[in-house]
């Protein structure tokens, strides 16, 4: 089953699993800082997120070492530096947190509606439209937020 698949969408399989857990990792982060749910909420939405991924991960049989590093390691260097970056940043305080939110979610949404033109198998589709339905919702939620904060 593994060799079935095409070495672009393995890469963005695997960048997609990180991609999520960097999300996840972040909110845990600024939930424990500021208390804010919005963080404690979505943070379980992309534990849902890499779950979905972590499958197609062993569906394909692809490397999973990617699966079994702790919160806040990354083994793609790219996205180990936007963490570091973005948890700076969101640890100034709760505006910035949420601006990461936005700017996390963002991201995801970028990288989702290319990895759609990117493959061809029904089922990374399947998944990548549901987290897409996700990340623009949790854009929403944190937008809503950060209006809730400047008003």
């Amino acid at each position: 089953v593994g060799s079935e698949m095409c070495i672009r969408d393995r890469v963005n399989i695997l960048y997609l699993f990180e991609e999520e857990k960097l999300a996840r990792d972040i909110y845990v982060k600024m939930y424990s800082s500021y208390g804010a749910y919005v963080f404690n909420n979505i943070s379980e939405s992309e534990q849902r997120h890499m779950d979905s991924v972590a499958k197609l991960i062993s569906k394909y049989e692809i490397d999973d070492t990617v699966v079994n590093n702790g919160p806040g390691i990354f083994s793609n260097e790219v996205i180990q530096e936007e963490y570091d970056r973005l948890l700076e940043k969101g640890l100034l305080n709760l505006t910035s947190a949420l601006g990461v939110g936005v700017e996390i979610e963002l991201m995801d949404i970028g990288d989702l509606e290319r990895m759609q033109t990117e493959t061809e198998k029904a089922d990374i589709k399947r998944v990548l439209s549901n987290l897409l339905d996700g990340s623009y919702n949790h854009l929403d939620a944190f937008n809503t937020q950060l209006g809730l904060i400047t008003q």
